[in-house]
């Protein structure tokens, strides 16, 4: 989009570069925002000038190629994050250090139609932001997994639900849709302490159990898109690897292909039989 990169260097005194990878040697850092299928190409590329990079979620389209990055970032020794932005946000960690020992999770993540993303399914896009926060603060394998999805107007899967049950017991159900009436996201902890109920986009939360006095609302005013970028700066000026590293980046996207995986299993199953038993 050259007449929009060209608007946005103008109001920064920046130089809108639309014929290639230009740089020159003078750019230290990048931030990948093509679409998904592009990811990988651009991102070896701008490694190989010996760029720094934030990759947006999700770091690719197969964890083959996730792989392939991390691995050539880890050989170079560079800095590369990917943009699991709400690993950052301090709601949900707000609702679970509240909660006590969580016994589940449950989550809600539901976006109106729009026209981007369309390269990707529901899990890809949307969901992989559970599964990774999830995941990563339980620091524990995923022992078993059911899901199901829909397409309802677009070529891939538009709706997912899951269901996971970890190696402690906790059970997490994640629920995310891209052709819902408003925008939402909420969670619900249930822990030894307390039941919590978070808004993770507005950061209100609500809890009610023996260790809160009555229902109670607080809130979480920083953004986490300003925290992850805060991250990737520091480790540029560090070298110390960001929270959202290229490792993280390939376990959250092994973690969608399970998932992804349940769901076809789950759609073959109820697949009707034709006429001729095929």
């Amino acid at each position: 989009h050259a007449q929009r990169s060209e608007a946005v260097a103008r109001e920064f005194g920046a130089h809108a570069a639309t014929d290639g990878l230009a740089g020159g040697g003078k750019l230290d850092a990048a931030i990948v925002a093509v679409p998904t299928h592009a990811h990988a190409e651009l991102a070896l590329a701008l490694l190989d000038q010996g760029l720094d990079l934030l990759v947006e979620t999700p770091m690719s389209l197969e964890s083959s190629q996730a792989r392939q990055l991390a691995g050539r970032d880890e050989a170079i020794e560079g800095i590369l994050q990917v943009g699991l932005s709400e690993w950052y946000n301090p709601a949900w960690r707000a609702a679970v250090r509240r909660a006590g020992t969580v016994r589940s999770i449950e989550v809600e993540r539901l976006h109106p139609r729009s026209g981007r993303g369309l390269d990707l399914d529901v899990v890809q896009d949307f969901m992989i932001h559970d599964l990774d926060w999830i995941s990563r603060w339980l620091g524990e394998p995923v022992e078993r997994l059911v899901a199901r999805g829909r397409k309802c107007v677009n070529a891939r899967w538009d709706e997912a639900e899951a269901e996971l049950w970890f190696e402690s017991g906790v059970r997490a159900c994640l629920r995310t849709s891209r052709v819902a009436d408003q925008r939402a996201r909420t969670l619900r902890v249930e822990g030894t302490a307390a039941v919590i109920e978070t808004d993770l986009i507005s950061g209100a939360i609500e809890g009610v159990g023996p260790a809160e006095s009555a229902h109670v609302e607080v809130r979480a005013e920083d953004e986490p898109l300003d925290r992850q970028l805060a991250d990737f700066v520091l480790a540029c000026r560090t070298r110390i690897a960001p929270e959202s590293d290229g490792a993280v980046g390939v376990a959250a996207l092994e973690l969608v292909e399970r998932v992804q995986q349940a769901i076809e299993a789950e759609t073959m199953t109820r697949r009707p039989v034709g006429g001729d038993g095929s």
